[in-house]
């Protein structure tokens, strides 16, 4: 090899050997063949286990999904395309297709060295920020918790601003290659909130570069560059069309897109999330100052602090022990905004310490429109404590009513902080004017000393108390006086906890900023050599933020595959009920109501067909039935038995399990002897508070006219199942006179068909969530297909600009490595 070219190449390749290295040495335990604890990975396998039974003697996944609330599509837990060819094959190469959460971290690196790159930012110190924005904190807690796509979101993030970065510089052939690729894998990881902050970030760039290119008259450039971004943007989208044509279309049936229900009265909308629902898990004002003292707000909702020095334990210890274990439940650190959290979004100490004094050093354009976007993303985690402003947000900003959670907006400042740092201590190890580097260096030294005081005075002021703490107290309000000691004293030493993990991170981020500090004054104000400096800045900035990350992603964390593989195994009642074959569903009660209708718990559906299950954006429909019928149960009884509800799981007063059949469960479908018409949504949903499903059906009066029956039941007549496989229901009716069938099969307009003996014929929305039918007399095949035009037209777009993106990419690389007078624009 050329040496020239082996001595440019040499500090990539160093670079890409620590990335792996770190990886795998933190995450070593998947080296001895464990899996991480992921809760959500585990209930998103038991969502998606009815569609792997079905891949399996299909070869593909289906579109519809019967494991939960009834039947659903299947778009958001386990989706492909009919073709192989997809720039999504990239991410393989990226990750060197290694084991996660190797190989998420290994991503973020390596994009965001990506970044520093095209940054022009010495490699070593591109090597630091890499590897601070791959281990934040926030990154770590997720991987933890199972958010995969967020994380492969957040790591892809960098790759995308970088390229798009190559085409403001004129690198427009590549650039707009690198483009298009990084846009279809960050959308492809179909992660919208995340892909939507990493627009916003980009808004704000472009509008920086726009700024600086008309205050330079580079208005040609401008338009070229704007041209190649947006085609190229564009292709990455199309490239994703499958996965966005099927979501877009589907949320607007799901709880993202409203309830029908809604009414001025209400916090419900018609048009996204409810407004107490969207700004649910949101941050304190002074909050965000966690991504710089990581225990502010105590850390995570667990207790932090180590049992022989916690004086909350202590307290506890020496109440009676029927009192001690009512109050353990409130024993959590965290006493911050959004409620309850796993850990604070940490970016480092000494990172936010660089990119504070970046804001002074810097004087290139991406000061500004950094500065700008992290101040709109602070105040948007602020979300209900700064509700005129982020109400305004949910009404104004397209698509931001969608999705909840104003605390995630903590990824944007945390990406351009780490952006920030890198260009900071690129600008201090390049510039050639000492005196006015010290002069401007000072003047971030000055900020920084400001925070530290502000946040000192936060400590001091600050009652310490969470939401629960709050609700404690008032529940107390009129107990006995010896009740209000215990509580009020366990309550008083809990706060000395929390004050003492505030005062302790505050120290502990004091002296990595000063260690950060010292350095970089003796590089300023002494000439010391640079590469050891960065060496030892970069050296703390890893142990510190590992520092924080080894609590909350360890050793601990991981299981042997046997005992993951537990997850799985059906209990005693489970396995009753699987030796029934017939099609029916299961109502599992066994960890409550809440948790069978859908907080957090999916794992019945991997082994039955369920009427609860989890997902974060189920039919708006059915979540309206779960809050008006099925959250009475066993009120809600009838609707159950519409259901087909056939098996109810509970424990008894024991604790065991039992399993109770249910022989009212009204089967697959059912003939009716009446239809009821109601006018609207509300109507239908207020007369199911008492009716009998078996006699009756309850439609819309818009549909009256699609209904022509004689609503005379014989007593011969008869429908069945023949065989429900997902896409494709199969019944077969004999009935005397023309009738009206109820399926329990859930309604969704947006794809499924049905045919009477091969001849379409209107699915009618009966019961509110169920499908109806009007069958002629005779014998009759009937035919349920789903068939949604948006998965097969999106596929089809998705090949195309798969391939256009593939072909721009093969022609900027083989241009790219010609010969040096080929101009690579």
């Amino acid at each position: 090899m050329n040496k020239g070219i082996f001595k440019r190449v040499l500090p990539h390749l160093i670079a890409v050997i620590i990335f792996l290295v770190v990886a795998l040495i933190y995450c070593r335990p998947v080296l001895e063949g464990k899996v991480l604890q992921q809760h959500d990975v585990t209930q998103w396998k038991a969502m998606a286990e009815n569609s792997f039974k079905y891949k399996e003697t299909h070869g593909h996944f289906p579109l519809w999904t019967n494991g939960m609330f009834s039947g659903m599509p299947a778009y958001q837990i386990a989706m492909e395309s009919q073709h192989s060819i997809s720039p999504g094959l990239f991410y393989y190469i990226l990750t060197l297709n290694l084991p996660k959460p190797i190989s998420f971290f290994f991503l973020a690196c390596v994009c965001f060295y990506f970044l520093s790159q095209v940054l022009r930012v010495n490699p070593y110190i591109g090597i630091i920020g890499s590897l601070a924005y791959a281990y934040a904190t926030y990154n770590v807690i997720i991987i933890g918790a199972g958010h995969d796509t967020k994380m492969q979101s957040i790591a892809l993030m960098p790759f995308l601003v970088g390229s798009i970065i190559l085409v403001y510089e004129k690198r427009y052939l590549l650039g707009g290659a690198l483009t298009c690729l990084s846009s279809a894998l960050l959308i492809g990881m179909n992660h919208p909130q995340i892909a939507y902050y990493t627009f916003l970030i980009l808004l704000f760039m472009t509008i920086g570069y726009v700024i600086s290119w008309v205050r330079q008259k580079q208005i040609k450039h401008l338009v070229v560059a704007g041209s190649v971004t947006a085609v190229a943007v564009l292709l990455g989208i199309l490239s994703n069309a499958l996965v966005l044509f099927t979501t877009y279309e589907y949320a607007k049936e799901s709880i993202r897109g409203g309830s029908e229900l809604a009414d001025s009265s209400s916090n419900t909308t018609k048009t996204g999330l409810s407004k107490d629902y969207a700004l649910s898990y949101s941050m304190y004002k002074s909050e965000p100052f966690v991504m710089m003292v990581p225990r502010m707000y105590g850390g995570s909702s667990s207790l932090e602090v180590a049992e022989d020095d916690s004086k909350a334990l202590e307290a506890l210890r020496q109440m009676p022990p029927e009192v001690s274990q009512q109050l353990q439940y409130n024993l959590g650190a965290y006493w911050g905004g959004i409620g309850g959290t796993q850990g604070p979004p940490y970016s480092g100490a000494i990172i936010c310490f660089l990119a504070l004094i970046g804001f002074f050093v810097l004087d290139n354009k991406h000061k500004w429109w950094i500065l700008g976007a992290s101040i709109l993303a602070f105040m948007m985690s602020w979300g209900s404590f700064f509700d005129g402003f982020n109400t305004f947000l949910l009404n104004t900003l397209p698509f931001y009513n969608k999705f909840r959670a104003p605390s995630m907006t903590i990824v944007i400042p945390t990406f351009l902080f780490c952006m920030m740092s890198i260009l900071t201590l690129q600008k201090i190890v390049t510039y050639d004017n000492k005196e006015e580097l010290w002069q401007r260096y000072k003047k971030g030294l000055l900020l920084t000393a400001g925070i530290f005081v502000v946040l000192l005075l936060i400590y001091m002021s600050a009652d310490y108390k969470s939401d629960g703490d709050k609700a404690l107290l008032t529940q107390i309000a009129s107990a006995p006086d010896q009740a209000k000691g215990y509580v009020r004293s366990f309550l008083d030493a809990l706060k000395e906890d929390r004050k003492g993990l505030f005062f302790g991170s505050l120290i502990r981020s004091f002296l990595f900023i000063a260690s950060a500090a010292f350095l970089l004054w003796l590089s300023i104000r002494k000439n010391s050599k640079e590469l050891i400096v960065l060496g030892i800045i970069g050296l703390l900035s890893f142990i510190d933020v590992m520092g924080i990350d080894s609590k909350y992603l360890n050793g601990e964390h991981y299981q042997d595959e046997a005992e993951y593989q537990a997850n799985f195994t059906p209990s005693a009642a489970d396995a009753q009920i699987l030796q029934d074959t017939s099609y029916y569903r299961v109502f599992d009660l066994r960890q409550g109501m809440a948790a069978a209708l859908g907080s957090g718990y999916a794992l019945p559906s991997y082994f039955h067909k369920t009427i609860g299950g989890y997902h974060p954006a189920k039919l708006s429909i059915y979540q309206d039935l779960i809050e008006h019928q099925l959250s009475k149960f066993p009120q809600s009884m009838p609707v159950a038995n519409m259901l087909n509800t056939k098996y109810i799981i509970q424990k008894d007063q024991k604790g065991n399990d039992q399993v109770y059949t249910n022989p009212e469960a009204l089967g697959d479908a059912w003939f009716v002897n009446a239809v009821r018409y109601e006018p609207t949504p509300s109507a239908v949903m207020n007369a199911m508070n008492n009716f009998n499903p078996k006699d009756t059906a309850i439609l819309f009066s818009k549909d009256e006219k699609l209904v022509a029956i004689t609503q005379q039941k014989d007593s011969a007549s008869s429908i069945h199942l023949v065989k429900n496989d997902n896409d494709v229901a199969t019944y077969q009716s004999n009935s005397a006179n023309s009738n009206f069938a109820v399926f329990s099969e859930v309604y969704y307009n947006k794809g499924w068909k049905a045919y009477i003996d091969g001849k379409e014929a209107p699915i009618l929305r009966t019961n509110y969530v169920l499908r109806g039918l009007s069958i002629p007399a005779g014998q009759h095949q009937i035919q349920f297909v789903f068939h949604p035009s948006s998965y097969y037209t999106g596929d089809t777009i998705s090949l195309i600009a798969g391939i256009i993106i593939l072909v721009w990419l093969l022609i900027a690389v083989i241009l790219n490595i010609r010969p040096k007078q080929v101009k690579l624009t």
